[in-house]
């Protein structure tokens, strides 16, 4: 279990890889210690005995839970399970989606512990992230958020930045026809290409321009080096 601190109080955690387009990709969430000493998880990854035994070597408790688009979801049960304190925060298409399935969070089980986000960070950790909707695509929507005290944009799948390694051929050509292929990743092509709604987008865009910035974390593929804002102004370039 690989695990970097950021800046104080943020860390991310390096989960097993998945399989994206027949290409092997690395998971990785986001770990913030809030104010009252508690822990933000931003797209859980696989929970264990010794990752959770790390987790509260940084803070008190898992307080909060963030499932940012309808595809980062599947580890979330068993973190409700072993962290009786911790809600879950859905992004809205997550929540109708699981909604339409009957999906168990969503039944008497959990139901109390989950809440749906909006553009509005709830008061548990309103002082140090903030959030909004990057929408317009009907195929996709993503919850971004903001930790203040490092200036960090927290990103799920809006933009990957996958290397070729060990990629094999044929799923190496669709990365690149995506425009993800470490170092100069960024949002894929098909998702720029299905934004219609470019005003809503463009709302979005315009908090993370007021947030300003400094780095930006991803989930899937290397971290960025450029600064924040070089990287957001480039990649989001296509909502002009």
């Amino acid at each position: 279990m690989q695990t970097t601190q950021i800046a104080p109080n943020l860390w991310t955690v390096e989960g097993p890889a998945l399989i994206f387009a027949g290409a092997p990709m690395n998971t990785r969430m986001t770990v913030v210690r809030l104010r009252d000493g508690s822990l933000w998880v931003h797209s859980p990854i696989a929970w264990s005995e010794g990752l959770e035994a790390q987790l509260l070597q940084w803070g008190s408790e898992v307080s909060v839970l963030v499932a940012p688009n309808k595809y980062h979801y599947l580890f979330v049960e068993p973190w409700l399970e072993h962290c009786p304190q911790a809600r879950l925060y859905v992004e809205p298409e997550l929540a109708k989606k699981l909604r339409k399935k009957r999906h168990g969070l969503m039944q008497e089980t959990w139901s109390e512990r989950v809440e749906e986000m909006s553009n509005q960070a709830p008061p548990s950790y309103a002082q140090d992230v903030d959030q909004a909707l990057f929408a317009g695509n009907p195929a996709f929507q993503e919850m971004v958020f903001f930790h203040r005290d490092s200036r960090t944009l927290i990103l799920t799948d809006l933009m990957i930045n996958l290397s070729l390694n060990n990629v094999p051929f044929l799923p190496g050509l669709f990365l690149r026809f995506e425009g993800v292929v470490a170092p100069r990743g960024g949002v894929p092509r098909l998702m720029r290409w299905f934004t219609f709604d470019k005003r809503t987008a463009r709302s979005a865009l315009e908090v993370i321009r007021s947030w300003q910035p400094e780095r930006v974390l991803i989930c899937h593929g290397e971290q960025f080096a450029e600064p924040g804002m070089t990287l957001v102004e480039r990649e989001f370039s296509y909502l002009a």
